[in-house]
């Protein structure tokens, strides 16, 4: 079948053509490492060790609080995160912050007990000290009670207000509550599960998508080849359908995107011990979805754009903008730019690949390997559409 010849010669045709072989197969593993390599501390999820906090209370409350809240700080698990010291005046206390005395220092107004039993708005005043993740353990260890004191003092509102009266438990000394439970602080663990990717993998994924487009850029610039070299003439004069050399020469190039995904994939998993997940048929659909978008593209560009040099950079703009965007170079952090890469395809294709090297349920793969197929089967229409209108002949 002609079909099949024109594939095979076109696979022939680049497998003897070395800048094919370079950007297709070697150029793709040479950033994975470099990136990859480079980078792996963005993406390393650790748990750190806390060290106490020196903590400077100016405790100027005299109020029933007050013994709850040295309850609270005397409890074994604050001991184990905060040194405290009471100060006598907030001077003082900023005098020891900038001295070094001190990393952290709360100051208590004089009406705290009092706002918080009629139900109104009362604060502390936390000073933060030179260390962001000191001050980060202080604030976090103070939340615990001040979420307990809250808690209380909704109930107080509720008892008043409420036509049932008020609460028996619930009486002046909201300290007792706030301080019964003496394990208000837990210190768990963030990275006890591999629930994340490495940068090895993040990489991998983010190359193997863009080097897929970057092959419709090449098949692009092969079909535009057979008009400049005056081969397309030729084969047209042959009694052989017009839709057939398209479609050998695409198909023909399919395969050499499938062969640069076999060795991506491989080599990666061999050499760089990338994991992949264990579907291997989905991301093999995966890779077939980009493969098709790929030479949709390559079909509505060559048609669209009579030279070389348009192709390039109609390609290479296209390919940078939305890797930008999805986040292939770095991932993006919320925001603007990030809700806009989710309508790229490279968005779409890494996040099909990172749900099956995290292991996520099948439902989660198969919703981003169907928005994705979608997307491809709509610009293979808009392509078929494009060859319909324009044809592929000189």
């Amino acid at each position: 079948m002609p079909i099949w010849t024109i594939a095979k010669y076109e696979i022939i045709r680049k497998l003897r053509t070395r800048y094919v072989l370079l950007i297709q197969f070697l150029m793709p593993l040479l950033l994975i490492f470099i990136l990859g390599s480079a980078l792996s501390g963005v993406f390393k999820v650790e748990d750190k060790a806390l060290n106490p906090v020196k903590v400077d209370i100016v405790q100027v409350d005299s109020g029933a609080l007050r013994e709850g809240f040295q309850s609270f700080l005397d409890s074994p698990e604050t001991k184990k995160h905060l040194l405290t010291q009471v100060i006598s005046t907030r001077e003082e206390a900023i005098r020891r912050l900038k001295d070094g005395e001190s990393e952290f220092a709360v100051i208590i107004p004089i009406n705290f007990t009092t706002q918080v039993q009629a139900g109104k708005a009362a604060q502390w005043e936390m000073v933060l000290g030179h260390d962001y993740m000191k001050n980060l353990t202080a604030q976090m260890v103070f939340r615990t009670y001040f979420d307990k004191v809250n808690q209380n003092q909704a109930i107080q509102i509720t008892a008043r207000t409420s036509s049932l009266g008020p609460l028996k438990q619930v009486e002046g000394n909201s300290s007792q509550s706030a301080s019964a439970n003496p394990s208000l602080v837990h210190v768990g663990q963030l990275a006890g599960s591999n629930s994340s990717y490495t940068a090895m993998q993040y990489y991998a994924a983010s190359i193997l998508v863009m080097f897929l487009l970057y092959s419709g850029m090449i098949t692009a610039f092969s079909l535009q080849n057979e008009k400049a070299n005056h081969t397309l003439s030729r084969l047209n004069g042959m009694p052989i359908p017009e839709y057939q050399i398209l479609l050998g020469k695409i198909i023909g190039n399919m395969f050499l995107s499938i062969g640069q995904v076999a060795v991506i994939i491989g080599a990666t998993k061999l050499f760089y011990g990338v994991d992949w997940g264990s579907q291997f048929l989905t991301l093999f659909l995966i890779c077939l979805c980009m493969i098709l978008a790929s030479m949709s593209l390559a079909i509505v560009v060559m048609l669209l754009f009579p030279s070389d040099s348009a192709i390039t950079v109609t390609f290479q703009t296209g390919i940078m903008i939305m890797t930008f965007l999805s986040g292939g170079f770095t991932p993006l952090p919320d925001g603007f730019l990030k809700q806009l890469g989710s309508y790229t395809l490279n968005y779409w294709g890494m996040q099909s690949v990172f749900q099956l090297m995290l292991g996520s349920e099948t439902t989660i793969v198969a919703h981003h390997l169907s928005i994705l197929g979608s997307i491809a089967i709509g610009l293979s229409l808009i392509a078929f559409l494009a060859y319909r209108k324009g044809g592929y002949h000189e």
